[in-house]
């Protein structure tokens, strides 16, 4: 079982987007040994996802229901076989190691905006980017399931 972490800010918006788009596009290659969590930084406990970015999710038939952000742990790092962050400035706060990348270096993308504090559409225009990304990034890492 391969273990991917998506680390943000607080884990309310861009992380766990990640997450639930690339459970959904693995969901749809027919991928069932891999485990797609998410993190923050800065995580207030109990926080939910942001109310946009789960109305995005949802507009695209994705299930987030149920979503509570989390602190990275060290034992998260130690468990992921690949850490994704969503920018450089989060790969600067964790510690340096090769599996610890952002989402731009794998995809040869730029790194993810923060949709916080702005309309639906800016978090619609964060999903569609990082849909982008992370079928590209299944399509390299991962094989359709016959």
């Amino acid at each position: 079982m391969k273990n991917i972490l998506f680390v943000c800010t607080g884990n309310t918006c861009r992380s766990p987007m990640a997450e639930f788009i690339l459970k959904d596009i693995l969901a749809q290659k027919g991928v069932t040994d891999v485990n797609v969590s998410s993190a923050g930084l800065a995580v207030r406990e109990g926080d939910v996802m942001h109310k946009n970015a789960k109305s995005v999710l949802q507009q695209h038939g994705i299930c987030c229901d149920g979503f509570v952000s989390r602190q990275i742990t060290e034992g998260m790092l130690d468990n992921s076989d690949i850490v994704l962050c969503m920018t450089q400035n989060h790969k600067r706060f964790l510690p340096q190691s090769p599996k610890i990348v952002t989402l731009g270096e794998v995809t040869d993308s730029a790194d993810v905006a923060d949709p916080f504090g702005y309309d639906e559409s800016i978090y619609n225009l964060c999903y569609q980017q990082m849909r982008g990304a992370l079928q590209k990034f299944a399509d390299l890492h991962f094989d359709k399931k016959d």
